[in-house]
């Protein structure tokens, strides 16, 4: 049997194991170690499975995913994320929609320091959501907004899933970071306007507070207790920015910044430091377990001829650019409805990267695009994994369905979005292109 109809064979195993419902990191591993034994044999693997492993996760470059989780567990200990929220509410309370517009910026806000979108869903779901409902909003409205601007965390560096696509496609993941910027402004402001113009015609859905505390005093005073967040992002990304440090050295003086915040704020514990710890490795040890076994599977697909042999067809095709990227959109929304974000992101990579590269596309101004795809897949259902995060914060307080009813009206506008920045790159390519470092 030809090896391209091994690979062939092998992705269709890898999808009956996922309809299955086998974890993708298991289907990936199970599928890539068989089919390289049958190409290279047992004593060939065994040589070669170690070495592939050891060599791609001893990346000096993925040492930035661990500590940017790291200083994002940390800054929730420190209480930075209920902060936010406060110093949003009381600038932005009295606004048609105040509290629903407070909870996008705060996200924004927090997204700053912290890299995990889904951390992100689950720390609002318990500080925002409580409070619009408190305060007489509609319930879906309260869900819809907190699961679609967890995205912004996506997009607003320090972004795991920007690390991670930097390292598998060996493009400068301080460049990815720093493009994430202004695509994350646009979604927050776009975001935002869109709810306060919804509140102000619909103003039963959101009604107005009049006891909120908006004087300048309060605004002041909260503006103070988030000049860490402010200093931990000039910090990290002003150092990346400026050339004066790599991305996983910018990491490590972001954990140092963050610990002392804890300490300056009266809230370090050698327990805090620990759960923190403890949070951030098993969000490590999952990611590192998926991406080590995603390059099993790939070299398995590049072996067989599977890559090379499907980026030759899609090329030869003839198809125009516009069009592809139509295509690749409609695709990566349907693989969103089914798995998590970084999942899709190893799984496509080896399919799409030579295809980009092959119409000349610019991988930086891809990578933003994709990360916006994937907010959308993480509030579509039937997967919908932000929504279930958000489910297991809330508890019995809340139905599925009232979550996935009140977060796809904004699937649209961020498909929108997706149009945007397909349509103007130079929103995700400028700020790159003026850094001074690489």
């Amino acid at each position: 049997m030809e090896n391209l109809y091994v690979g062939l064979f092998g992705i269709l195993v890898f999808i009956v194991l996922i309809l299955l419902s086998v974890p993708i990191t298991f289907a990936m591993a199970a599928v890539g170690i068989g089919g390289l034994t049958f190409v290279y044999g047992i004593e060939g693997v065994v040589e070669f499975i170690p070495l592939k492993l050891y060599s791609f996760t001893s990346t000096f470059t993925f040492a930035a995913l661990p500590l940017f989780l790291l200083m994002g567990f940390v800054a929730f200990y420190a209480d930075l994320s209920r902060d936010s929220y406060d110093a949003a509410q009381a600038w932005l309370g009295k606004i048609p929609g105040g509290l629903a517009v407070a909870t996008v910026y705060a996200c924004a806000i927090f997204g700053a320091v912290s890299g995990s979108g889904l951390a992100e869903a689950a720390v609002f779901s318990r500080i925002a959501v409580p409070e619009m409902l408190k305060s007489g909003y509609n319930k879906r409205l309260s869900l819809g907004v907190v699961a679609a601007a967890s995205g912004i965390d996506a997009l607003i560096p320090p972004s795991i899933l920007m690390v991670v696509l930097g390292v598998m496609t060996e493009t400068s993941i301080g460049k990815l970071l720093i493009a994430g910027i202004l695509p994350g402004v646009l979604f927050a402001v776009v975001l935002a306007a869109a709810i306060s113009l919804f509140c102000y015609f619909k103003p039963s859905y959101a009604p107005r507070i009049g006891s909120l505390d908006t004087s300048w005093k309060t605004r002041i005073r909260t503006l103070r207790n988030i000049w860490a967040v402010c200093i931990l992002f000039v910090l990290v990304l002003g150092s990346i920015y400026m050339g004066w440090a790599t991305p996983d050295e910018a990491a490590g003086v972001g954990v140092i910044g963050a610990i002392l915040v804890l300490i300056q704020r009266r809230k370090f514990s050698w327990s805090n430091l620990a759960y923190a710890a403890v949070d951030c490795g098993k969000a490590s040890a999952m990611l590192f377990l998926l991406c080590g076994t995603a390059t099993i599977f790939t070299q398995f697909l590049s072996v067989t001829k599977v890559i090379p042999t499907m980026t030759a067809w899609m090329t030869g095709m003839g198809l125009p650019f516009w069009m592809l990227m139509v295509i690749l959109i409609v695709l990566y929304l349907f693989l969103g409805c089914l798995m998590d974000s970084v999942s899709m992101l190893v799984l496509t990579l080896p399919f799409v990267v030579p295809l980009m590269q092959a119409h000349g596309a610019n991988i930086i101004w891809f990578g933003v695009v994709f990360v916006m795809l994937a907010c959308i897949g993480g509030i579509t259902p039937p997967f919908g994994l932000t929504i279930f995060v958000m489910k297991g914060t809330l508890g019995e307080e809340v139905e599925l369905n009232d979550i996935f009813a009140g977060a796809l009206p904004f699937v649209v506008l961020q498909v929108l979005l997706v149009g945007i920045l397909c349509l103007f790159p130079q929103i995700s390519l400028w700020l790159p292109g003026v850094m001074f470092g690489k």
